[in-house]
């Protein structure tokens, strides 16, 4: 009888490991744009960072993917999802076409976070993005006090630069448009697809196209990113024309390293530049999410991180700033 207890001690021992060896970890998902410009490209690196040191210290598994276009998003989500994850982040290339595969998240159970750019008719177990409102409203109400002279006289024509037709640009062009002078005037709206290059190429275009008057009739531009503002500021030092360029504000989103330069070596005379902080890093926020919801801790549904203004006035104490110091950590 004691050799027969001590060989079903022994099995539970062997099962008792064979179990502990294939106890599968809870998986976490994450799917963002590939890097089509800096911003997704440093966004990449600090989520790859955040979700990798978080599987760590705790102890699960990730699967982190990229895609350039919608479909293979899509894809991309259903390839997590048939690995049985606790939980997915989704940073959407184009909310709309997104909603049948975040909708199959959902109709699976597992937790949702969107990031960034929304998804419209979808809600999802929490949202967060940058305050992306605030920052036209923002925007507007600087060129409001800018421009307050100009304003009292008359129409204050501006271009205005969108990033793509997510909601991002909506919002930004919206919370802008909300508090912005009814005197200021868009003679132009160009969507860049957050290429710098297509931004040189449509403000090229612009300058090489429109009449003496129409060019000097411009007086600031309104952007939705840095990167569109490097490359207005190339085709800006690259016209040599018969019109004066009459710009004296241009206005960004971001607030990199890069744009830093432009306050005092941009090459341009007469123009003053302005932008939003929109750090790459706030895409940890949306891992950290993440990873609270695979602890089944109850989220708000939405979240928005705060945004500051960058002028000449205060970019140098930004750059001691500890949010400019973890941008720039990896």
């Amino acid at each position: 009888m004691k050799k027969l207890t001590l060989v079903l001690i022994a099995l539970m021992v062997i099962a008792g490991t064979s179990c502990a060896k294939t106890e599968k970890k809870q998986l976490m998902g994450v799917v963002t744009p590939s890097a089509d410009h800096g911003f997704t490209a440093e966004s990449i690196r600090h989520g790859e960072a955040e979700a990798k040191a978080l599987a760590a210290e705790h102890g699960f598994d990730y699967r982190y993917m990229t895609a350039a276009e919608s479909g293979e998003q899509s894809n991309a989500v259903e390839t997590i999802l048939g690995m049985k994850p606790s939980v997915i982040v989704l940073w959407p290339v184009t909310g709309d076409e997104l909603r049948s595969a975040a909708q199959s998240v959902m109709d699976a159970g597992v937790p949702l976070i969107v990031y960034d750019r929304f998804i419209d008719g979808l809600v999802p177990t929490a949202e967060i993005s940058g305050d992306n409102v605030a920052i036209g409203e923002g925007a507007g109400q600087y060129f409001n006090n800018y421009f307050k002279n100009e304003l009292a006289r008359g129409k204050v024509n501006y271009l205005e630069f969108k990033g793509d037709s997510s909601t991002v640009p909506m919002e930004r062009t919206n919370g802008f448009l909300s508090t912005a002078d009814k005197n200021f005037n868009v003679v132009q709206s160009f969507v860049t697809n957050w290429s710098q290059q297509t931004s040189m190429e449509q403000m090229e275009n612009y300058l090489s196209t429109k009449s003496r008057a129409e060019i000097e009739s411009i007086q600031a531009i309104f952007t939705h990113d840095d990167e569109i503002v490097f490359g207005i500021v190339e085709a800006l030092k690259n016209y040599h024309g018969p019109a004066k360029i009459n710009i004296k504000l241009v206005s960004g989103v971001s607030a990199g390293e890069g744009f830093m330069d432009l306050f005092e070596h941009s090459g341009l005379t007469g123009i003053d530049f302005m932008t939003y902080t929109f750090s790459p890093s706030m895409v940890r926020d949306a891992i950290d999410l993440g990873y609270r919801a695979m602890q089944g801790e109850t989220l708000e549904k939405s979240y928005k991180i705060p945004t500051e203004m960058i002028d000449k006035t205060n970019y140098k104490e930004y750059m001691q700033s500890d949010l400019y110091k973890i941008r720039y950590s990896l």
